[in-house]
């Protein structure tokens, strides 16, 4: 073999080798400061075991995390508690570990309890920080999950909250009185005219049952972020939202009527 052959064929046995050999694993090194800022938080969950002065049941909370980088977070959230409808502020420790997962601890507030009780997560940080989610260890008897998204806004108006989005919501009606009780949900295409009203036109399934539900209402939009529809069906509505990622979509929770427990998102077109 002439010595040119040899060489090109080294150069082809080594790249077939450098194709073939495992690619090196460069871990992600995160920090407690990689978790800053503003984040749009939903928790969805099951109380399995009897909470303090509640029956055991669904519940959900809608919440405006602020993250300071040093491992303290305050909250203002929204809570269905099996229906009943309750505002609370409350504060947050974390730990960000170096392989990105995390610890949390949130002081929670519950309704006639004048202490709060430390509920212990545990969970991840993603997508570039953007992305959080966290499961409950303790208390035990529940099935918790916290999904955070951050929104980079500073400052928000009715103009954020502007053009065509897809409405997903769902949950559980626990006690309104008209409609079938148990599992329900939500589909459809809402559209914001980046002024204050709004038109939607869905489809909902209370426990099975389908219906064809369009409506049109009112909304505003604060400087934080948060936001409220206004709607009318068979009684006045209203969902409550936090804007994220730019406004690009947003979590809600329904908060009136009381009597259920409904979550979901809004994802632009």
């Amino acid at each position: 073999m002439k010595p040119r052959q040899i060489l090109l064929s080294l150069a082809v046995l080594g790249a077939a080798a450098s194709f073939l050999a495992p690619a090196r694993l460069h871990a992600q090194i995160c920090l407690n400061s990689d978790y800053r800022g503003v984040y749009s938080a939903l928790v969805v969950g099951d109380f399995l075991q009897q909470p303090p002065g509640f029956p055991p049941g669904p519940n959900a909370r809608l919440g405006r995390v602020e993250s300071d980088g040093n491992g303290n977070a305050t909250i203002h959230a929204i809570l269905s508690f099996n229906g009943a409808i309750f505002t609370e502020d409350y504060d947050g420790l974390y730990t960000v570990n170096r392989d990105c997962t995390m610890d949390v601890t949130l002081f929670v507030l519950f309704p006639g309890f004048p202490d709060p009780i430390p509920f212990q997560f545990r969970g991840m940080l993603a997508d570039h920080y953007k992305e959080v989610a966290l499961l409950l260890l303790n208390p035990p008897g529940t099935t918790f999950r916290i999904l955070l998204r951050k929104q980079p806004k500073n400052f928000c108006t009715n103009n954020d909250l502007k053009g065509s989005y897809l409405l997903n919501m769902s949950g559980d009606n626990v006690f309104v009185p008209y409609l079938s009780p148990g599992p329900a949900a939500r589909v459809g295409k809402v559209i914001f005219d980046g002024a204050g009203t709004f038109k939607a036109n869905t489809n909902a399934s209370y426990a099975g049952s389908v219906l064809e539900e369009n409506f049109s209402g009112t909304y505003s939009v604060d400087a934080k972020c948060l936001f409220t529809l206004s709607y009318e069906l068979q009684e006045p509505y209203q969902l409550t939202g936090m804007l994220m990622d730019n406004s690009e979509g947003a979590k809600l929770i329904q908060n009136q009527p009381q009597g259920m427990v409904i979550t979901g998102t809004l994802a632009k077109e």
